[in-house]
């Protein structure tokens, strides 16, 4: 196709000249600006809304502080931006690339102490955590013994019911046993009576003659 239709030389290098333009102005937000970062120095320095002892403070900063450097002046101030998100100017006398050996020290002893009352809290919640448990268990071993119990009580009571039950019918056995014998009481007591009367006319026919 290139033989058929040559290109127009012009043409391409306006091209790459847009094109170089461009990559110029995109450039500068393409790479990454990598931020230097400055530690307080001093026990307690002043940032401030702008370079000079008189401008109104920001915050106040201790030592030891991270700061992100955002750029410096030529009259000993350096502009920075906290943690927090403030930014101001500090004096860079106060200031240093790296962070000053005792402070570092300090902060190591802050981190292991955080560390021991962490593993402190964490003996802590174990132990609370075993009571729980242990807890847990005698309290799910008083309900077992509950159960238990309630399921004896019941089991006592269909016993004690059984048992009424059959001492109801005992009685109504007796009392019929009671009637019966009084019954063949009388009933022997009349037949014995009727004997007794024969035995008187017998006795009086056999005197007659």
């Amino acid at each position: 196709m290139n033989g058929f239709f040559p290109t127009n030389p012009r043409r391409r290098s306006g091209s790459w000249s847009v094109r170089a333009f461009l990559a110029l102005l995109i450039l500068p937000w393409a790479v990454p600006a990598f931020a230097e970062d400055r530690y307080v120095i001093d026990d307690q320095i002043n940032l401030r809304r702008t370079p000079a002892l008189s401008a109104p403070v920001v915050k106040t900063l201790k030592a030891g502080d991270k700061l992100e450097l955002l750029e410096g002046n030529n009259s000993g101030w350096d502009h920075v931006r906290g943690s927090d998100g403030n930014d101001g100017w500090v004096a860079r006398r106060s200031l240093s690339a790296k962070i000053p050996p005792e402070i570092e020290r300090n902060q190591l002893r802050s981190e292991i102490e955080e560390l021991r009352a962490k593993l402190v809290n964490h003996e802590k919640l174990q132990n609370e955590l075993k009571r729980i448990q242990e807890v847990s268990r005698n309290a799910l071993r008083i309900e077992q013994e509950n159960q238990e119990l309630v399921a004896k009580a019941n089991r006592l009571e269909k016993e004690l019911k059984q048992a009424s039950d059959e001492n109801h019918i005992l009685e109504k056995q007796s009392d019929t046993l009671f009637f019966l014998a009084g019954a063949g009481v009388l009933l022997l007591g009349f037949i014995s009576g009727l004997l007794s009367r024969r035995r008187r006319k017998g006795s009086s026919y056999g005197s007659l003659e």
